[in-house]
């Protein structure tokens, strides 16, 4: 099934400049204006390739295990370069609100191999943030960012359902941003009561990746999933937060008519990829 789509919608650069501007629109939108699902997608580099707990592969691993390596790559590491965020509604005719957030980070960092569990230094595009065209704009504060995040609407909203590809390592950074770049929880049942509390629970919470597994026929990365189900990227680039967040609202929203109708997808809600499934 395509996805037929009229129009291009615009990815919002966000930088510090009009960061309170943008999230005053995310507010908008969220209060009685028929938006209901947040799709994220974050970018990142670690701080260094020796931080994850222990050398066991992530395959003979218990949940409480790749969440332990999950926390120390994050907590070990200098943060988000970008945090994409789709804002969709249910309703026809509305259109999607997507926004890419600029946070600062250098390049001489690692990126995270999510498909192999490894850190390897491979080519990446390059970060629009040392982009000339973007050399004057000042990143993110990620206080300032925390600290609007919670007027938004966003956090402890029971009416949001939350989007992922690959969740595991998007919601810890969430988590920190929600909790002001605090370390992150000691225990996977810690860092559930933290989603709890801040994302509306797990029932909330769907991850691509884990509902590609669960069907016959899909596999593979974002890009593969979405070719599959003859969804196409409409705007922007791979490896853009902006771009690829909004390419996982609308994966997600072919998915869910093609292989799970009548609300299957809800039983497998709040399953992590990279935690409880890998």
């Amino acid at each position: 099934m395509a996805t037929a789509l009229c129009y291009v919608p615009l990815i919002q650069s966000v930088w510090a400049s009009n960061l309170e501007a943008e999230f005053e629109r995310i507010s908008w939108a969220l209060h009685g204006h028929g938006y209901s699902r947040v799709t994220v997608d974050t970018e990142f580099y670690l701080a260094r390739p020796d931080c994850s707990s222990n050398n066991i592969h992530p395959h003979c691993q218990s949940p409480e295990q790749r969440y332990k390596d999950v926390r120390a790559r994050v907590d070990g590491g200098l943060g988000i370069r970008q945090l994409g965020l789709t804002l969709s509604s249910d309703h026809p005719g509305y259109p999607d609100l997507v926004w890419e957030f600029n946070f600062g980070c250098g390049l001489h960092r690692l990126p995270l191999d999510l498909e192999t569990d490894n850190i390897q230094p491979k080519p990446q595009p390059w970060p629009r943030h040392q982009d000339p065209r973007y050399s004057n704009m000042e990143p993110i504060n990620s206080y300032n960012f925390s600290k609007l995040l919670h007027y938004s609407g966003l956090l402890c909203n029971f009416d949001v359902t939350w989007v992922f590809f690959h969740s595991a390592y998007d919601i810890a950074f969430l988590l920190k941003l929600a909790t002001f770049y605090r370390p992150l929880p000691p225990s996977l049942s810690d860092f559930y009561s933290g989603i709890t509390t801040f994302f509306g629970g797990s029932h909330c919470i769907f991850d691509l990746k884990y509902l590609s597994c669960c069907t016959n026929h899909l596999y593979g990365g974002l890009d593969h999933v979405s070719k599959s189900l003859g969804v196409e990227r409409i705007a922007g680039e791979a490896h853009q937060a902006g771009s690829d967040s909004l390419l996982t609202s609308h994966t997600y929203e072919c998915m869910i008519y093609a292989c799970f109708p009548f609300d299957r997808a809800a039983r497998h809600a709040g399953i992590l990829y990279g935690i409880h499934h890998i």
